[in-house]
């Protein structure tokens, strides 16, 4: 069976869902002559075809005997990010980096740093990151106490104005939710609580749609589906949060009820209307790069000065330098 061939049948085991698995995978190690030239041949025929869905990909990745071959598919998905999404390789690929030592371990953790962003990095091993709205970079937060909802539920806000440090308000983490690879919980570092949708109504927009609270109820038990969001990459570095059980989208129109907060809210998205699309549009980034993960990066990167300055100040900085490129919790 040609290479051509064996990605062919592979794909078509795959898109059977559940039952395809098991035979996709017997099927891919009986027949390759060649493991990683297989691999890389199932990728471009997938990335061609574009019918294997994702989370039936990665499940068929993780299935692979190997690390090493788990490892070298991860990287060459990573390669073609418009087709799968870089932080949910990430998880599988950090997966694959707490089971392995050695070699195998650098070989993961060359990957994890030369293919993923810091902020892809930071999904993958849920650290906390901050989310601003697209529109004017304002930053997304949980109140203070005197700003709840009710005695059971926190309030979500956007500040308009320079965020300044606020007893970890602006932190959040995203916690893979068991329903998909796409799919998480977005949990405040401060009040320790889920994101959720909620099926209770503000004053509809200029134009009739209908606006539903986001609230992030008290205590920290995991939510029902309406704590858990999908992750949706956008252009240009955008992302966007789908709420599948409520058929909504995270969003955060640009009025400020005070003239400082802007109230976030859950809408259905506007496929016509450019200027309410802005409005579910978010920006993720990591809100801490280690010294020594910004020094390897600098290397990926070729620029050699950068990363041999901030190699040294890791070096010569109090936290601690272990074997491993990066610490797996």
């Amino acid at each position: 069976m040609t290479f051509s061939e064996l990605s062919k049948t592979v794909a078509n085991h795959l898109v059977e869902g559940e039952r395809g698995q098991q035979k996709a995978l017997e099927t891919f190690l009986q027949c390759s002559t060649d493991v990683e030239k297989a691999l890389e041949s199932l990728f471009l025929f997938e990335l061609k075809q574009r019918r294997v869905s994702q989370d039936a990909m990665l499940k068929f990745v993780e299935s692979l005997p190997q690390a090493e071959w788990i490892i070298f598919a991860c990287d060459q998905m990573l390669q073609a990010p418009d087709r799968w999404s870089t932080w949910a390789v990430a998880i599988v690929l950090r997966k694959c980096m707490a089971l392995t030592t050695w070699k195998t371990l650098l070989l993961a953790e060359v990957c994890w740093s030369q293919r993923l962003s810091f902020t892809d990095r930071a999904i993958a091993s849920s650290t906390p990151v901050r989310i601003s709205s697209a529109i004017g970079g304002d930053t997304l937060y949980v109140a203070g106490q005197g700003y709840n909802h009710d005695k059971n539920n926190r309030s979500p806000f956007c500040w308009r104005n320079q965020w300044e440090y606020d007893n970890k308000k602006e932190l959040w983490r995203l916690i893979p939710a068991p329903t998909g690879s796409s799919d998480f919980y977005i949990v405040s570092v401060y009040a320790e609580g889920y994101l959720c949708a909620s099926n209770i109504s503000v004053a509809n927009d200029p134009d009739g749609y209908s606006q539903k609270k986001a609230l992030v109820p008290c205590g920290n038990s995991p939510p029902d589906a309406t704590g858990i969001w999908r992750l949706v990459t956008l252009e240009e570095d955008k992302y966007a949060f789908y709420n599948a059980s409520q058929d909504t989208f995270l969003s955060c129109p640009p009025d400020a009820a005070d003239g400082y907060r802007r109230g976030v809210i859950t809408s259905t998205f506007h496929p016509l209307d450019e200027k309410r699309s802005k409005h579910r549009e978010w920006e993720i980034t990591a809100a801490t790069m280690p010294l020594t993960e910004t020094g390897i990066h600098e290397f990926f990167e070729k620029n050699y000065k950068k990363a041999s300055v901030q190699t040294c100040q890791a070096i010569k900085s109090p936290q601690r330098i272990v074997r491993k490129f990066f610490t797996i919790n």
